[in-house]
């Protein structure tokens, strides 16, 4: 072999290893950079927690009406996940990993100033009214927030709840709170005289104590924290914006059709 076949034979080696360099970059970024337009609702992971009528679970079955709404939104863009995927969690653990795992929802969460930009938003859902909730004989009359930081009521309230964060935001001291994880747990209180008032959604109050049994006309409510913030799903603020769009276009979907108003039906 004479010189100019050696430098050819040279020429052709050195082109093979640089096509053999980029292909192997290549495929290693494509094993390292998963494209968002190729991510689904398959790729969200799914948290909630007991929160009767919206959502909760009874004999294995996730239900509720954010329940039955995200799973009419999976189906209807085409998900393979389905109401049997979705985490029910206690509150505070479920609010945690939200605010720090990407591609978490979170529901049923109330949208207020305070966790505007910690979370990414799907919604609204449905309206959110947060009351106290105290026993009638107890006679308490709240006509203000002062009224209430001033008195000696013991407060039930469930760990990182939109009724625990609005006591905060008014002021009141900690020291008159309790907290508990679930709000049935605050409503076998609430009847035990542990605890003179609940900070809670009104809905879920009523349907707790109906579930275990006391009677409702035996409450009342004492004062109103907020009634003008609505229920959303709450995403980890690195999930995508193209997925987050996904899952909205998915709940427009089922409203654009009436079925929230027909999930809401199913109960009353």
């Amino acid at each position: 072999m004479d010189y100019r076949d050696l430098s050819s034979c040279r020429r052709l080696l050195f082109s093979v290893m640089a096509c053999v360099q980029s292909l192997v970059a290549v495929v290693m970024l494509a094993a390292v950079v998963v494209p968002a337009s190729a991510q689904t609702l398959d790729d969200l992971t799914y948290i909630t927690e007991d929160y009767p009528p919206f959502n909760f679970e009874r004999d294995g079955k996730r239900q509720g009406i954010a329940v039955d709404v995200l799973a009419e939104m999976l189906a209807q863009a085409g998900a393979k996940k389905t109401r049997a995927d979705i985490r029910v969690w206690p509150w505070a653990r479920g609010y945690e990993t939200a605010l720090n795992e990407k591609n978490t929802v979170l529901f049923s969460t109330t949208r207020t100033e305070a966790r505007e930009k910690l979370f990414k938003w799907v919604g609204p859902i449905m309206p959110s009214r947060i009351v106290l909730v105290a026993k009638k004989r107890k006679g308490i009359k709240i006509a203000s927030i002062d009224d209430l930081k001033a008195a000696n009521y013991r407060i039930g309230v469930v760990r990182e709840d939109v009724g625990e964060k609005l006591l905060d935001d008014l002021g009141v001291p900690k020291d008159k709170t309790f907290q508990a994880n679930s709000g049935m747990s605050l409503a076998k209180m609430l009847q035990a005289d542990r605890i003179d008032m609940w900070a809670y959604g009104d809905q879920v109050i009523l349907w707790n104590l109906k579930e275990l049994g006391y009677p409702t006309r035996d409450y009342e409510e004492v004062y109103t924290l907020n009634e003008s913030l609505h229920y959303y799903f709450a995403l980890n603020k690195e999930t995508d914006d193209r997925l987050v769009a996904r899952l909205q276009a998915a709940l427009d979907q089922v409203k654009a059709k009436g079925r929230l108003s027909a999930i809401v039906a199913r109960y009353r």
